[in-house]
């Protein structure tokens, strides 16, 4: 489970990274946007399973 919340971490952060290429122009401002949000959703659900996954060990 930890490790699943660090894919979801990982995958949260290639999310808000690729909204660099909103500044060169390659995707618009609405994607732009999303992949923020989404990822950062991600990452947040990333963390609290593996907070789950931590306690669960307990």
């Amino acid at each position: 489970m930890i490790k699943f919340g660090w894919a979801l971490t990982v995958l949260g952060l290639i999310a808000i990274l690729s909204g660099l290429l909103y500044p060169m122009g390659v995707i618009p401002k609405n994607t732009f946007l999303i992949l923020l949000v989404a990822g950062a959703l991600v990452m947040f659900i990333g963390s609290m399973v593996r907070t789950v996954g931590i306690l669960k060990k307990k």
